[in-house]
């Protein structure tokens, strides 16, 4: 725009210009006007430029102003593109610094990983070696059971519970020695054992034992049924095993007698009573005190008859006498019952 300006101002000034020449005013010709038009017109599209030395030398030189703004334009590009690398470069560092971190955060992510890896592997050998030796437990478990049971020489026979009945499935056997068949395994035979009659009901002497007898009062040979303990009228008898009474009654014979059934195919039947403590359908737990020792019914003098009854039929207490002493580590699992001995 100054440019221009200038330009218009220059041809109106020499339009109108008048110079003094030998004291006359001359206006300029028409050839004087076009070329100092023409003139100016170049001046115009150019700068120029003094340069004066310090020794008062000048020079000068003009550059057109269409080159100039090609220099500008390609400086400005340049300096554009300059900005753009420095830009490109400051980003690929800062991206250089980012992966770096981003691979040593990944190392440190796959230390942790493998340490993870490490320690449950360990832990997993470790369980094992826990589950190994719980097996193994279970199994000298079950081993000892076996061998205690085999002392009443009875096969053992869990009965299913009505609770049991309307159920069904497929069938999945077990492995032999799995975890699995050695629990269920343990587990028959603790329910076994919970419903097994050990131990004594009454403490005393054992006057008869099971089995084959001079009957005391005809004196002829009859099968004994039970043991005959002896002791002081009134001594507490308690239930050997958890049940339910299914009988509590007086007859000629029996005298006071209790009868209960522990489940699994187990019933113990006390007769001879003094006193009767439970009724029918009372629920017993183990060493629940459920009468006295008397000398009522068919009896010689004071004693509990005690008999064990094992899917209705009679079976040698003293065998179950003898596991409960086992059990308390008390004596061996073999020996036999002898008239005179004390058991308690």
């Amino acid at each position: 725009m100054g440019a221009g300006f200038f330009i218009i101002f220059f041809m109106v000034g020499t339009v109108c210009s008048c110079y003094y020449r030998a004291g006359n005013i001359h206006l300029v010709n028409k050839k004087d006007f076009v070329s100092t038009v023409s003139r100016g017109l170049v001046m115009a599209s150019k700068l120029h430029f003094m340069v004066t030395s310090v020794h008062g030398r000048t020079r000068a030189f003009s550059v057109k102003k269409t080159r100039l703004k090609v220099v500008g334009v390609v400086a400005a590009g340049l300096m554009m593109a300059s900005a753009v690398g420095w830009y490109a470069a400051v980003e690929n560092v800062t991206l250089r610094v980012k992966s770096a971190a981003a691979k040593q955060e990944l190392a440190q992510l796959q230390e942790k990983h493998h340490q993870l890896l490490a320690s449950a592997a360990d832990r997993e050998e470790k369980q094992r070696a826990k589950i190994d030796a719980a097996l193994q437990e279970l199994k000298q478990r079950g081993e000892a059971i076996e061998s205690i049971l085999s002392a009443v020489d009875i096969d053992i026979d869990v009965q299913v519970d009505d609770e049991l009945k309307n159920t069904g499935g497929p069938f999945i056997g077990l492995e032999d020695d799995s975890y699995g068949e050695l629990t269920f395994k343990i587990d028959h035979y603790l329910n076994f054992l919970e419903s097994m009659p050990l131990g004594t009901p009454v403490k005393g002497t054992l006057t008869s034992p099971f089995g084959r007898r001079y009957d005391p009062f005809t004196g002829n040979p009859a099968m004994h049924d039970g043991l005959d303990i002896r002791n002081h009228p009134g001594t507490e008898i308690t239930s050997p095993a958890p049940g339910k009474v299914t009988i509590s009654s007086y007859t000629r014979f029996n005298g006071h007698y209790v009868v209960i059934d522990h489940g699994n195919g187990f019933k113990t039947r006390y007769l001879h009573m003094r006193e009767r403590l439970v009724k029918r359908g009372d629920e017993v737990e183990r060493g629940q005190v459920i009468g006295e020792l008397g000398n009522t019914g068919r009896s010689t003098g004071p004693h509990l008859h005690y008999t064990i009854l094992y899917k209705g039929e009679p079976i040698d207490p003293y065998r179950f006498v003898r596991v409960a002493a086992v059990l308390d580590g008390t004596v061996s699992a073999s020996g036999r019952s002898v008239r005179g001995q004390k058991v308690q």
